[in-house]
């Protein structure tokens, strides 16, 4: 996405020196990862994957739905071997919008990391985020070993928070729903099933907060080399797999 308004006012991050993206769509790997082995070769993939840097074709379009198409192709296959067909939809309805992934193999089993970047308006780059349920997930920080939390309820996503843990990656969440309350009276909801949502935003400036439900996790040096063995990882055939989440935005009134 490069834009999401709501009653005529942008809501979607557009972009500047601080984060230059509004939305990524994250494929096949997450984050800034380092060499892998597929196929019995070593690549060393771009940022997030091969998706945020292609273009896609517009298969299908309605008055609230639409559907972008990426097939591989030998750009792709630089970095990422496998033969595959990803559809993203976005479908619109009353103040939300779902998101729905598709993968599907051209030939055989691929394995894969799928997720979304979206960028939200948030002034000073705050949010409060709070969790529907009382939760006890597992954070996965960029360095060093899981921790597990016990009845996390809530945490203040900003610039300070940022500057400590970089991207908070939180794993093993109930699946209820996801608050992200903005000092300007806005309110982001996420819901998924997703294994994975990080939290993320410019340390030093941006006037965003990226809520990022992800089905996979930022490499790591001390993850596997081979792409099929690293945590968190998916497989799809030709019939296909599905990931999807909802946004939505409300306003106090």
């Amino acid at each position: 996405m490069t834009s999401l308004k709501y009653l005529g006012e942008e809501r979607l991050w557009q972009g500047g020196e601080a984060w230059r993206g509004q939305d990524v769509v994250i494929f096949p790997v997450i984050g800034h990862a380092g060499e892998y082995e597929a196929e019995g070769k070593t690549f060393a993939p771009k940022s997030h994957g091969v998706a945020r840097y292609s273009e896609f074709a517009l298969v299908d379009t309605s008055t609230d739905t639409l559907t972008l198409e990426l097939a591989s192709n030998a750009v792709t296959k630089k970095t990422y071997p496998y033969d595959f067909l990803l559809t993203v939809s976005y479908a619109l309805k009353k103040n939300a919008v779902k998101i729905t992934y598709t993968v599907r193999s051209k030939s055989g089993v691929i394995p894969f990391y799928v997720g979304g970047h979206p960028g939200l308006s948030a002034p000073d780059g705050e949010a409060v985020v709070e969790f529907e349920n009382e939760e006890n997930p597992t954070l996965y920080p960029l360095d060093g070993e899981p921790v597990k939390l016990e009845k996390f309820k809530r945490f203040v996503a900003n610039k300070q928070f940022f500057a400590e843990c970089k991207t908070f990656q939180l794993g093993g969440l109930s699946g209820g729903n996801i608050h992200a309350k903005t000092s300007d009276g806005y309110v982001y909801t996420f819901k998924s099933d997703c294994p994975l949502f990080a939290f993320w935003s410019n340390e030093a400036c941006g006037d965003y907060i990226c809520i990022e439900p992800w089905w996979g996790i930022n490499d790591s040096p001390a993850y596997p080399k081979k792409l099929e063995k690293k945590p968190f990882i998916n497989f799809a055939d030709e019939n296909g797999k599905s990931f999807s989440y909802t946004l939505t935005i409300e306003k106090a009134k």
